[in-house]
């Protein structure tokens, strides 16, 4: 599990890069689920193209039984559901994996997540990361509020924003090599530039702070927060649920039922799947 430091770092500076947290075996498998599925729903890898605004890419929530590992990494393997509750500091419920194709020259700074809810996303970048090629870039305490109102003062005056040459913004680069994880709070602001315009395939996975079930507006916008992580547009949803056939195979992984269970808890998920999916 993650070690004392790692986790120390995360709440200290809002990220921390875990290396070699896969095996090559590992990242063999993922890569092969991420690029087929990708292949399958869109037509071709990287098929969005770089335009102003959101973030470009081709976006596939992955928790079908043709990609068993990018199933299995939601919540059976301790690495990623137990390791995110460790950084959180408290129990937590999965979104549905992701697997993307980034295609943007450039990626503006943001954060992951509006609502004071938190939570922690695990980004995977299947092939070598630098900072001309789209490695993350982040602002270190950015999670936390009192920087992100300063940074946010600075960036309103900024003269980029009237399509003059930006001002710099004091960033770390974290250059990764597949194979590695990136683990960031979703309140991080965080960018990336790629100068080359390749195409850039990954898998990520977000957790959430469990609510609770005695605060009915929190377990709501967490709720929302969970159904809208697994919603995107361009590909037939009946072959790509959310949760559908992720769920089904609860029964045999502990961990995995306990994840549905809470999913349940929350009203995502129903006897017969997941709200609002289409089955």
């Amino acid at each position: 599990m993650l070690s004392h430091q790692e986790i120390m770092h995360f709440r200290a500076f809002g990220f921390v890069v875990l290396p070699g947290l896969f095996t090559a075996d590992e990242i063999t498998r993922l890569h092969a689920e991420v690029t087929t599925e990708l292949r399958a729903a869109f037509g071709g890898i990287g098929t969005s193209p770089d335009e102003t605004g959101g973030i470009p890419g081709d976006y596939l929530p992955l928790a079908v039984d043709r990609a068993p590992f990018c199933q299995a990494l939601i919540a059976d393997d301790p690495r990623l559901f137990q390791g995110a509750a460790e950084l959180c500091g408290a129990m937590v419920v999965p979104t549905p994996g992701v697997a993307t194709c980034f295609t943007g020259s450039e990626t503006p700074w943001h954060t992951d997540q509006g609502p004071d809810i938190g939570g922690v996303k695990f980004l995977v970048h299947l092939e070598p990361r630098t900072a001309a090629t789209g490695a993350l870039r982040v602002v270190p305490g950015s999670h936390e509020p009192g920087l992100a109102r300063r940074l946010a003062s600075y960036w309103a005056v900024d003269p980029g924003r009237q399509g003059f040459p930006a001002w710099p913004v004091p960033a770390v680069v974290l250059e990764t090599q597949p194979g590695d994880a990136i683990a960031f709070d979703l309140h991080l602001y965080h960018a990336a530039e790629n100068l080359g315009g390749g195409k850039r395939p990954a898998w990520s996975i977000e957790y959430l702070p469990w609510p609770g079930l005695g605060d009915p507006e929190k377990i709501c916008v967490v709720r929302d927060l969970l159904v809208d992580a697994g919603e995107y547009d361009g590909y037939d949803r009946t072959r790509w649920p959310s949760w559908q056939e992720w769920a089904c195979g609860a029964g045999s992984v502990r961990s995995r039922d306990l994840a549905v269970d809470r999913l349940r808890l929350l009203g995502v998920l129903t006897a017969q799947g997941a709200t609002g999916e289409q089955r």
